[in-house]
């Protein structure tokens, strides 16, 4: 089977799980309730099935293929992405909640639609903390339900095996949450330096979208190698450690079909990036001044924010982060090469159009 046909097979497979599961463990239980919840649980659903890029699957279907499961059954691998794509939907309609965010994958994000909702029927009250209150519980259900899938997916291994992968699993939810807390703290404080950025990133991006999704992978197939499993390795935390870059220019130089949000959002809410922290360090005289007034201001206005663009490009910031990708980007090229050569080229190949897609920059103007 080609690459291409094989992952659209996977990913095939994993959307039709998704809804099953979804249906399974959200769906239906509320509509026997009550009718009345149908509305809530369907956000549910689509928080889960409307679009995404899958990263988070894919990275661990490509790691079980490295280990040569080739005539394997996909079924479990489905099953632990699955889990894996709801536990990140779960995690995203938290995250709206907590930055206030409007849109999600570029239409409205859980808790807009909630509001609206409840401005539509005129209900008692205010629209955003009921979008923000109804939204908390569509997360925790979809939470819930991640959890479940996994169990379901891990079942037919060995019980050491079992364990050893809810072990992966419970420090992956404990990073997740601990990178958005340092992130919390971060903003409170007014701590923009590059190595609190680094710290966060670690933990909320790196580790959840590739390190993390890649030893579930490699624990489910149960068969690498520890040459291959440290290979991999290499190759993950180069590679989330960039798409966290990747990112931040994304938020800030990008359209919502890159980034997902309005351009200007993580400034907006004061995030502290890697790319802010190398700005803060590089700028000076009126420029500084310009990103301090910016940084954290809710209101700051496509001016504001295209100075802030400017700023980024002529301190260096922006071109020490291209750099650093680029860097990063030779090193998970470099893990790809020392991968043990099989018969079966296609997750080799795969992972690096994988490494390419997560550091894809063309929306970057010259620098």
């Amino acid at each position: 089977m080609r690459d291409n046909d094989e992952i659209a097979a996977f990913l095939a497979a994993l959307e039709e799980r998704l809804a099953v599961s979804v249906t399974a463990a959200v769906v239906e239980p509320m509509r026997v309730i009550d009718e009345h919840l149908d509305v809530v649980a369907q956000l549910g659903m689509s928080a889960v099935t409307a679009g995404g890029k899958r990263l988070r699957p894919r990275f661990a279907y490509w790691a079980w293929r490295v280990a040569d499961q080739s005539g394997a059954d996909t079924g479990p691998i489905v099953r632990l992405a699955a889990s894996l794509e709801i536990l990140h939907a779960a995690i995203l309609v938290h995250d709206d909640i907590v930055d206030g965010s409007e849109l999600r994958r570029g239409q409205p994000s859980v808790r807009a639609s909630l509001a609206g909702q409840h401005r539509d029927q005129g209900w008692s009250g205010d629209p955003v903390e009921f979008g923000d209150h109804t939204a908390l519980l569509v997360g925790d259900l979809l939470w819930s339900a991640a959890h479940d899938e996994f169990d379901d997916a891990v079942s037919g291994l060995p019980p050491a095996r079992q364990r050893a992968m809810s072990r992966v699993v419970q420090s992956m939810r404990v990073e997740v949450i601990s990178g958005q807390l340092l992130e919390l703290r971060a903003q409170a404080g007014h701590r923009y330096d590059a190595t609190t950025a680094s710290q966060i990133r670690r933990y909320k991006t790196s580790a959840y979208t590739v390190e993390r999704p890649v030893e579930l992978g490699l624990g489910l197939a149960g068969s690498a190698s520890p040459a291959t499993t440290q290979t991999l390795n290499d190759y993950a935390r180069a590679v989330g450690h960039a798409f966290q870059l990747r990112d931040d220019l994304a938020d800030l130089f990008g359209s919502t079909e890159t980034s997902g949000k309005s351009a200007g959002d993580d400034i907006r809410s004061g995030k502290p990036t890697e790319l802010l922290g190398m700005a803060v360090e590089l700028a000076t005289g009126s420029d500084a001044r310009t990103l301090s007034g910016a940084v954290g201001d809710a209101a700051a206005d496509p001016a504001a924010i295209a100075e802030v663009r400017r700023i980024m490009l002529g301190c260096g910031a922006a071109d020490h982060v291209m750099r650093r990708i680029a860097e990063l980007v030779a090193v998970a090229d470099q893990a790809i090469a020392n991968l043990a050569q099989s018969a079966d080229p296609s997750p080799h190949s795969a992972l690096r159009e994988l490494l390419a897609e997560c550091t894809d920059v063309s929306f970057m103007p010259p620098v």
